[in-house]
This record gives C-alpha cells, structure tokens and sequence, in this order.
C-alpha cells in the first residue's frame, strides 16, 4: 500500500495519482524532484557544545572551604552586635549599654534629691568684729589711765565666743544653744549701752565729745551694737530653710 502524500507547500493530503495539489496547485512533481541532499544541506547544523565551566573551588588558585568555627562547650556564645542571627532586632539610633556595671539599688528606695544640709547659725561673723570692738576699746580705755573693767572684759569676750558658736555649730541641737548665747549677748549689750548713752548724759557736752571721739567710745559703742545686730541676724536665720 502506498503511504500518504502530502503537499509540500500547505500541507494538504494529495490523491495517489495528483500532479498538482488541488488547494494550493502546487507542482507535486516539481517539488518532489528536489534532491534529499539539498534538504540535508538546509537543515541547520547543531552546534557542539565546549567544556563544561569548572566550579570556582577547582584548581589550583581555588580557595579552600572554610570550615565553621568550632566552638568550646565552656565557651558562652556572644551575641551579634548588630543584629546577627538569633539576636534581637535593634535600632541604629538606641544607646548602648554602659561600659561599667551601675549599682543596683533596693527596691523602694529611691536616692533622695535635693536634701537640704544641716541647720546652721547666721550673724556669726559680727558678733565676732563686736566681741574685738569692745576689746580693743577697753584697752584703750586702759591705756588712757582708767582702771580695768572685768564686766567690759568678760562682755567682749562673750561676744566674740557666741561669734565663733554660731559659725562652727550645725544641727538644730547646736544651733537652739548658739541662740540662746548670742540671745544673752544681745541683752548683755542692750544694757551697757542704756548705761552708757545714760553717763554720757550727765557728763558735760565737751567731756561727753572727748571721750567719744578721742578715748575710745565710739569704738566701744560700736562693738555694742554689732553684738545686738548679730542676734538679729541669727534669730532671722533660725526662720531660714
């Protein structure tokens, strides 16, 4: 039996006998005349493939495969500083950890902020000038032929003592003491000068002037009232946070 034939040009099938396809009329035996040769030659020729390319490891100048780094089991594992595996995300922008360790505190205990120092005096530093006013002025008492004055004496040297406690003592303890003393003082010298501005006025006004300006008693009443101006610096201070 005699396969099917089949046009060349359309593809059509073709009658056993046909010398012209009736589709496309196409010389049947025109294109059959076409040597099998020529066909081979049109047929496109595959293309031999080369050498396969070698793996990047092959070679002499490969680099060798590195190995993970084995690690002791004594050893902790550190984490990635930023952001490796296992380890928590982190923002570019957080501060890092302190470099040394911070003091823990107690729970419920909180450093107190603020806190205010210790109690103290003020008017310390004039009692201290009115206790050496009213020494020097007796000696210059003294010095002009009058007789030593142990009240005078022992008034400025409390004077100068209360000076002294009210600039050392701390606490309300040492500083209700303090007062007191320059509280003394205060009355000690409020006295003596009612004494004195009361002499003065029996004296005559040239002896009165005299002894004020050239024998010492203006110095004298100055130390008086430095002694009262102190406790009152100190007595304002006892109100002062």
């Amino acid at each position: 039996m005699e396969p099917a034939k089949f046009c060349i040009e359309c593809g059509k099938p073709l009658p056993p006998e046909a010398k012209h396809c009736p589709n496309c009329g196409a010389d049947i035996a025109a294109l059959q005349a076409a040597p099998l040769d020529d066909v081979q030659k049109m047929a496109p020729t595959p293309q031999t493939q080369g050498p396969l390319p070698q793996s990047v490891n092959a070679g002499p100048y490969s680099a060798a495969p590195m190995s993970p780094p084995v690690t002791s089991a004594n050893q902790p594992a550190q984490a990635a500083p930023y952001g490796g595996p296992g380890a928590a995300p982190r923002s570019p922008y957080a501060s890092s950890p302190p470099p040394y360790p911070q003091p823990a505190t107690a729970a419920g205990f909180q450093p107190a902020r603020g806190a205010t120092s210790a109690k103290r005096l003020g008017g310390g530093f004039i009692a201290v000038l009115g206790g050496i006013a009213m020494l020097a002025a007796e000696g210059f008492f003294i010095s002009k032929g009058n007789p030593l004055n142990l009240l005078n004496v022992g008034l400025g040297l409390l004077c100068l003592a209360s000076g002294v406690v009210a600039l050392m003592v701390r606490g309300w303890g040492p500083v209700i003491v303090g007062a007191l003393l320059s509280a003394g003082v205060f009355a000690l010298c409020g006295l003596k000068l009612y004494q004195t501005v009361q002499w003065l006025q029996t004296q005559a006004s040239t002896e009165a002037m005299a002894w004020t300006l050239q024998n010492g008693g203006i110095v004298w009443i100055g130390g008086l009232m430095l002694g009262m101006a102190a406790f009152t610096k100190t007595f304002r201070s006892l109100f002062r946070r």
